[in-house]
């Protein structure tokens, strides 16, 4: 049977999240806590300033040196949302107040697309981090 679009976009999403923690934990992260992603906790909502509304990311992590991470993770197919760089904003802005790191993950081919809403965002482009796919 062949999965329907909705399900392989979710495997996708999966996907790139789960190699989003093996890169992170190689590098010493841990407390992984993954939205949606079987085996781990949610992340907690985070109200989110100026806009007092609530938003989730995708990866919350912390690092012995280097303390929180937050991080979204973006498939091919999120990045053609309007919403997906007001998401980035949004977060951005509690990152920022809370002197804390925010990433987005995407795949290397997506890397340049990424760069260009964050830019069209008033985001730094920096905070793109691209992930290889796998198998």
């Amino acid at each position: 049977m062949t999965p329907t679009l909705p399900d392989a976009i979710e495997r996708e999403r999966e996907t790139l999240l789960e190699n989003v923690i093996s890169r992170l934990r190689r590098e010493g992260f841990n407390g992984f806590e993954a939205l949606d992603l079987p085996g781990y906790p949610d992340p907690e909502p985070l109200t989110i300033p100026v806009l007092n509304v609530r938003m989730r990311p995708d990866l919350r992590a912390e690092h012995p040196s280097e303390g929180l991470l937050l991080a979204v993770v973006e498939p091919e197919t999120d990045l053609g949302e309007a919403a997906c760089g007001r998401r980035w904003q949004g977060l951005a802005a509690w990152a920022e107040r809370h002197k804390v790191r925010l990433q987005v993950f995407v795949h290397q081919e997506d890397q340049a697309r990424a760069k260009d809403i964050a830019r069209h965002w008033h985001l730094d482009e920096g905070l793109v981090h691209p992930v290889p796919r796998r198998g």
